[in-house]
This record gives C-alpha cells, structure tokens and sequence, in this order.
C-alpha cells in the first residue's frame, strides 16, 4: 500500500512536470514568436476583438493550447474593459497552482500515516502471538520453552512493523523534496510570466486602449460641439424671429398711436 501510494504520487508530480515543461515551451513561443508578430506598429489600427481573434487562429496554427496561463490572461484582457482584471487572474493562477498539488500533498501526508498504521499493526500482532504462548502453556516450567518457540514471530512481527515506519519516512522525503522543487519551479514560472506581462506585453495592448479613447472622446467632444454649435444657432435664430416680431409690434404701436395723434 505505501509503495503504490508512493508511485502514484511520484507519477503525478513527474506528469506535473511534463505540463509545465510544455506550458513553458508555449509561453515562450508566445512571447518570441506570435507576439511580437502581432503587436506590431499598426496595432492601434486594429480593435481588441480582432486582435483577439487573430491571436486564436496563431496560436490554434502553433499547437498551442488554450489553456495556456499567458494566452487566457490576453483573452481575458481584450473580452473586458477592466485594466485591473489580469491582476485578479494573477491571484487566481497561484490559488490555482497550489490547489493543484492537493493529491500530492495528500499522498505525501498519507504515507507516514500508513508507516504508523503497519507500526501499530505490527505491534498489536506481536503482542497477540506473545499473549497466545503464554495462555497455551498449562505449568511453569513450559513457559521458558515456549517463549523459545514463540518469540521469532513476536520479534518479526516488530521488525515488520518499525520497517514499515521506516520505509514510509523514507519514502515520504524524497517525495516531499520533489514536490517543493516542482512548487519552486511553477513559482519561478508565474514570476517570469508576470514580468513579461507587465514590462513587455501589457504596455503594447493598453496603447491602442489609450488611442481608441483618445480618438473617441475626441469625436465625442467634436460631436458635442456641433451640437452645441447647432444649439447656439437655434437659440440666435429664435432671439432674431423674437427681435423682428418686437420689433414690428413696436412699429404698428407707433403708428397707432401717431395716427391717434393726428385724428385729435
């Protein structure tokens, strides 16, 4: 049980490895590659959704996979507004990465739990086949003779149990050194994936973000001042109607009352 408890927690972390080995090889195709390719110059030209788009047909050419750490956080930059949402999606890869060790740790935990188990078995075994020797005999002088017979099993039985500690303990050390190792290895590599994020990647996508708004609130405040200006012009042609209405009734008042004048 311990030996099969320990094979297959040494076959995950080695298919563990296996994953970050290729996730690595993908990332780094990613970034000297595609990327470079498509965050050209005339990036600003292009919107998110096409960038987007672009960035799937490249990589499905490439044998990249989707689940890939660096390829998720683009697509999930370019689907949303946010800027602060790849922050929240660097959080949730290390929870991810811890979580995925769970079975390790749990292998690693399980193993000295079952050296102790084969240990208090072991124990409770010798102290049965001591326990039977000593109810078999029936006078005293039998017992000596019977302890001689029986006391290999009982010393077996407490061999088998301490060997069975022992060889859980060193088991479990290797096992666990592997597993911080590989901890080590996928830390390093969420390091270098946030620094080639923020220094190298980000910087390059956010421009045209910081253009289309520039461009948009230019034609927004282009588009309020028509609107203004057309307001203006409708407000001056109304006062000027108001004005010659004004002023005509000005004029029909003055000669009503300079008609009134002459009639007197």
């Amino acid at each position: 049980m311990i030996l099969w408890f320990f094979a297959a927690s040494f076959f995950h972390l080695i298919l563990k490895r296996g994953l970050l080995r290729r996730e690595q090889q993908q990332t780094r195709s990613l970034t000297q590659r595609l990327l470079p390719s498509l965050l050209s110059d005339n990036i600003a030209d292009v919107s998110h959704a096409q960038l987007n788009q672009q960035l799937r047909q490249a990589t499905a050419s490439n044998n990249i996979s989707s689940n890939n750490l660096l390829l998720t956080r683009l697509s999930l930059f370019l689907n949303h507004d946010e800027n602060d949402v790849d922050e929240t999606f660097g959080i949730k890869e290390r929870e991810f990465m811890r979580g995925s060790y769970s079975l390790s740790r749990f292998m690693v935990w399980a193993i000295p739990i079952m050296g102790f188990i084969g240990t208090v078995w072991g124990i409770s075994n010798g102290i049965a086949h001591f326990s039977d020797a000593m109810t078999s005999t029936s006078s005293v002088t039998d017992v000596s003779a019977m302890l001689k017979e029986n006391l290999p099993l009982v010393t077996n039985s407490l061999a088998t149990a301490f060997d069975t500690t022992l060889l859980a303990l060193l088991l479990s050390i290797p096992l666990m050194m592997v597993m911080i190792w590989l901890e080590k290895q996928e830390e390093s590599y969420l390091i270098e994936l946030e620094e080639d994020w923020f220094h190298s990647i980000k910087p390059k996508i956010s421009k045209p973000v910081l253009a289309v708004s520039t461009s948009t609130a230019g034609v927004a405040a282009a588009g309020a001042t028509d609107s203004g200006g057309q307001a203006v012009a409708s407000e001056i042609k109304l006062l000027s109607t108001q004005i010659k209405a004004l002023q005509e009734t000005m004029e029909d008042l003055y000669e009503t009352v300079f008609a009134s004048k002459l009639g007197k």
